[in-house]
């Protein structure tokens, strides 16, 4: 049996669970879930294989599900609220589709259940080899990443799991083995289940990870579905136009 996934929790009021990307952790979404705490108890977990929960070979989207089942059943919470982005998406979609008794509200913010486009395998080859004995600092690793990885915010993003520990040493946050090992299973596609609830999907203007061809498969197993497009926004339509977004979820939400 794994133990239950690390998490923050925020405020007080109804559960909403809020589920990061790959190469995420909790404090990615520490300004939103501070935000959200006025109107509702927010809990922000490491998923599997990020920054402090266990670590594991296996990597899929069924695993992520029972993972958040799990914390749900460890922090005693029958239903709540959930939201994901990008992997934490598909895995919220996988958690309402086993267990739509589980989720009054379902929010999706830039993924659809559909294979995607592998972002991340240049970069994830060159940090499994960066040699963390002889790194001088985070100004070095970004340095020896960037031939490989020419966007600055992408590295920024990458190096959030790179941790000094107290000796001086460093360690990755994150699995990469685990990550290297299963991205076919983690860009690919989750099978959709029939949730009656309220749910949003919320895209960036500038990203085509929600494609309109996705709607109609969408809809018919999740009739309740409706789409918002943040302006200004790609992938992080929570960092890149977060007051935009806040209005949209906080509004979702507060229906409940």
């Amino acid at each position: 049996m794994t133990p239950p996934l690390y998490c923050k929790r925020y405020g007080a009021g109804a559960p909403l669970l809020i589920l990061h990307g790959l190469f995420g952790c909790w404090d990615n979404w520490h300004p939103v879930a501070k935000a959200l705490s006025q109107r509702f108890s927010v809990v922000v977990p490491d998923l599997r294989n990020h920054g402090r929960s266990f670590h594991s070979p296996r990597f899929d989207y069924e695993a992520m599900a029972e993972d958040v089942e799990r914390l749900m059943d460890a922090l005693a919470i029958g239903a709540a609220l959930l939201m994901g982005h990008s992997m934490g998406g598909k895995v919220a979609l996988r958690v309402a589709a086993r267990r739509p008794d589980r989720v009054q509200r379902l929010v999706v913010v830039d993924i659809t259940h559909t294979a995607s486009r592998s972002t991340y395998g240049q970069a994830i080859a060159a940090l499994a080899q960066l040699d963390l004995r002889s790194l001088e600092g985070l100004r070095d690793a970004d340095a020896r990443l960037r031939p490989a990885v020419a966007d600055p915010v992408v590295r920024l993003f990458l190096l959030k799991s790179l941790e000094r520990l107290p000796n001086g040493a460093y360690r990755w946050k994150v699995n990469l083995d685990a990550i290297r090992g299963n991205l076919p299973l983690l860009f690919g596609p989750v099978e959709l289940g029939r949730f009656p609830n309220p749910c949003l999907f919320i895209r960036g203007a500038r990203s085509a990870h929600v494609e309109d061809q996705d709607w109609l498969e969408i809809k018919t197993a999740l009739p309740q579905a409706r789409l918002i497009t943040i302006p200004g926004a790609g992938h992080w339509p929570h960092i890149e136009n977060k007051a935009a977004f806040l209005t949209a979820v906080g509004d979702f939400l507060d229906m409940a």
